[in-house]
Order: C-alpha cells, then sequence, then structure tokens
C-alpha cells in the first residue's frame, strides 16, 4: 500500500543511482532525475515505512516537450523489499508498483496528473507540477524477518501513444485488475513489453532509474 500526496515520476537510457543514495525528506529535489530512498526509526527504535522521493521528474525538459507535441506520459514506480544472504544470491522477498500519467491539455494548457486508483489533479504551471511529482510518500513494505535487508527503487517514464493512453487510463481506474500479483499476467505482461520496445525504436523519450537504500535490519 502506497501513501502520500501525489505519485512519483519516473524516468532515456538506464541510469543507476549509488548505493543507499538518500535525500533529505525536508529538501527539494533539483538537478538531473533520481530517486531516493529514507529509511527511519521511531523512538521506540522500530523502523517506519520506508519513505521515497523523486527529483528531476521532466529530466530536464525532455518530456515536458513531448507533453506539448501532445503525447501523455507514463510514469512506473516500482520498490522491491531484498533479503542480504552471505552465500547465496539475495532473495526477492516482496514488491509494490503502480503508475500514474500526465496528460497537457491543449484547450486550458494545464497539466492533468492521473494517479493509480483513479485520483485526478491539476496543475497551472509546469512548476506545480514537478513539485508534485517531488512530493515524498511512504510506502507498507516492511520486512517480516529479523534478517538483514535493502531496498531498491526503480522509475521508469515513458511517452504513450494513444491507444496505450486508453489502457492507462483503464488501469488507473482499476478497470484492468490489481496493479501487482503473484503469478502476473502472461498476455498483458507481453503486450506491454512489445510496446515499450516499439517505443525504444520510434525514439518517443524513455527513462529509467534505480536507486539502492543501505543494508538494516528490522
Amino acid at each position: 500500500m502506497v501513501r502520500g500526496v501525489g505519485l512519483l515520476p519516473v524516468v532515456l537510457a538506464a541510469a543507476v543511482a549509488a548505493a543507499g543514495a538518500q535525500m533529505p525528506p525536508d529538501s527539494v529535489p533539483t538537478g538531473p532525475p533520481r530517486i531516493g530512498v529514507n529509511l527511519s526509526r521511531d523512538a521506540d527504535g522500530a523502523l517506519r515505512s520506508p519513505v521515497i522521493r523523486a527529483g528531476g521528474a521532466l529530466a530536464g525538459g525532455v518530456f515536458a516537450e513531448a507533453l506539448h507535441d501532445g503525447f501523455p506520459v507514463r510514469y512506473n514506480f516500482r520498490l522491491e523489499l531484498h533479503r542480504s544472504i552471505r552465500i547465496l544470491p539475495d532473495r526477492l522477498e516482496s514488491q509494490v508498483e503502480w503508475e500514474a500519467v500526465v496528460l497537457l491539455d491543449p484547450l486550458t494548457n494545464e497539466y492533468d496528473l492521473v494517479r493509480s486508483g483513479g485520483g485526478e489533479e491539476h496543475f497551472a504551471t509546469q512548476a506545480a507540477l514537478e513539485k508534485a511529482l517531488a512530493t515524498p510518500f511512504s510506502v507498507d513494505l516492511l520486512p517480516r524477518g529479523r534478517e538483514q535487508y535493502y531496498y531498491v527503487a526503480s522509475l521508469l517514464i515513458e511517452s504513450l501513444s494513444l491507444s496505450e493512453l486508453d489502457e492507462a487510463e483503464r488501469w488507473l481506474r482499476g478497470d484492468l485488475g490489481p496493479a501487482l500479483s503473484t503469478k502476473g499476467d502472461v498476455g498483458n505482461s507481453l503486450g506491454r513489453g512489445v510496446r515499450r520496445l516499439l517505443v525504444r525504436l520510434s525514439g518517443m523519450p524513455r527513462l529509467g532509474l534505480e536507486s539502492r537504500s543501505a543494508f538494516f535490519r528490522p
């Protein structure tokens, strides 16, 4: 479950942030696109839900140009919880994934942000949109064991065709079922893979970002 004011943007080539990269929760992200994972504990020492923060949502104007050209932009976010194992490969314990779509209304020249679950916000300026996309939020994804763990946060931004927008809007409203299932939908996964390949071949903007938290024990 995700809690927060706004959903986050994502991120033309793959970029990897340094392990353990974190952004102070009170700062406003500036500069190049990035994602950070903040970990903290309460007064009793119990681990709080991880707080996620993104910066540079529009990638220096690359996706702003796509919006002005009439292409919606989709933001896909995923947070993974990994258990660290000394000898064997690390184990993926669980993950949470969701999406948001941004459109520029040609009549009002306002930005529309549609989030998972059907929530919608409107912004008169690009600066206001970026501020909303940079809002920190917490994710209910805590480990159950006492071993050593770490989080991996990833964000993907890509321009959409109009047909993809129709599907994305139905997904955001919940018409296409749950955002994440254990087994997954092979047909839909293949379809998304083909579309993303076409986006790459078309030269439309696409950017991926990833960051890993520090190791921790609950």
